[in-house]
């Protein structure tokens, strides 16, 4: 396929200005503005509204983007101060204020708020993740985080980029979209795994553990109504990240806890999954099993490791990827995202509902 030959990335990628907007939440920015179209990243900002985040735009229209929208921001500004009076208000910039040159830190200045106002201008090109750095390093000069967290961040979230373009999807050329495998058939699996041993790697970006940790939920129920034995590595660490990202790991070791399940070694942090997959493979080799389920982004580890390997992610081209990289089974948990937003506690997940029903039609 000529597509393929291609050496730059001809599939969808994620949006730098997401990522932008998912970062003001995890520091706790609970009002943000999009100075923009107000079409421009609509699904993004809707699905933010489900985290109990209130969105607004700018409305730019054609002649704002040829002249400016420096008056609509202001207005703008001032009205969300004054309505709700919020400690932080997030601002950013988009592909039309990047152009145009907009200088949103001076605009911001001028609006004079009695709050921290984190602004960014960030177009839709390059990596995801520097939409992201580029909020962080605002948060920063508004003292909401510090130098070293500032360094951290920028460190990890470069690694996550590298590992999407050499292991993930974003490598060169064209990936083509294949579905995951039958939930059924691979839940059959690792209840059949379980009974040698079993390694489970929670190798999760954010959220989404919320998510993927159901399959552990699953797993443990598996074990103790049909035996067996595993064991739980997991970037849950709740000492370092963002507040949100701290929050989530905290909830999700709880409820694990409840449910009788204790992490046998921990890989790092939520954020920490470009790094953390290393580290997860180097604990595995205390236990001695061949067979592993790896959750979230296992496209981060090499599954060449185990004889027998269960990727399972989000996303019809990483299914593809997965496959590609050694896999023997990949599983898509489509909606991954959406599905964990606004929640504090784990959610079903596709692949935990068929090991139950294995374990409900075996008795």
């Amino acid at each position: 396929m000529k597509l393929k030959s291609l050496p730059y990335a001809v599939h969808p990628r994620p949006n730098p200005i997401a990522a932008a907007l998912y970062t003001l939440r995890d520091i706790n920015c609970r009002h943000i503005v999009l100075h923009g179209p107000p079409g421009c990243n609509f699904r993004a900002l809707r699905l933010l509204e489900r985290d109990r985040v209130k969105i607004f735009t700018t409305s730019m229209s054609d002649f704002d983007v040829v002249l400016g929208g420096k008056q609509k921001l202001l207005e703008v500004l001032d009205a969300v101060y004054s309505d709700f009076a919020p400690e932080i208000i997030g601002v950013v910039g988009t592909c039309c204020t990047t152009i145009i040159g907009e200088d949103l830190e001076a605009e911001v200045s001028e609006a004079k708020l009695p709050a921290k106002v984190v602004c960014a201008n960030v177009s839709g090109c390059g990596d995801n993740t520097e939409g992201a750095i580029r909020i962080l390093e605002s948060a920063f000069k508004c003292g909401i985080i510090d130098s070293a967290e500032l360094e951290r961040q920028v460190r990890i979230l470069r690694m996550a980029s590298k590992v999407e373009r050499e292991r993930g999807v974003a490598i060169p050329g064209y990936i083509a979209p294949s579905e995951g495998d039958n939930c059924g058939e691979v839940a059959k699996e690792i209840v059949e795994r379980l009974k040698e041993g079993l390694i489970v790697i929670l190798n999760a970006k954010k959220e989404t553990a919320y998510l993927y940790a159901d399959i552990i939920l699953a797993i443990n129920s598996a074990k103790n109504r049909l035996g067996g034995d595993f064991a739980v590595i997991a970037n849950l660490e709740d000492s370092k990240g963002l507040p949100k990202v701290r929050e989530d790991a905290r909830n999700i070791v709880m409820e694990l806890k409840e449910n009788g399940i204790k992490i046998d070694r921990f890989s790092g942090s939520l954020d920490e999954y470009a790094y953390s997959a290393e580290k997860a493979l180097e604990l595995s080799e205390e236990f001695g099993y061949s067979s592993a389920v790896i959750l979230g982004i296992p496209q981060a580890l090499n599954p060449k490791k185990f004889d027998y390997s269960v990727g399972v992610s989000s996303g019809e081209r990483t299914m593809t990827r997965l496959r590609e990289l050694g896999y023997k089974r990949a599983i898509n948990e489509e909606g991954a995202h959406v599905s964990v937003l606004g929640k504090r506690r784990i959610v079903r997940s596709h692949l935990g509902n068929a090991i139950r029903e294995v374990c409900e039609s075996r008795g």
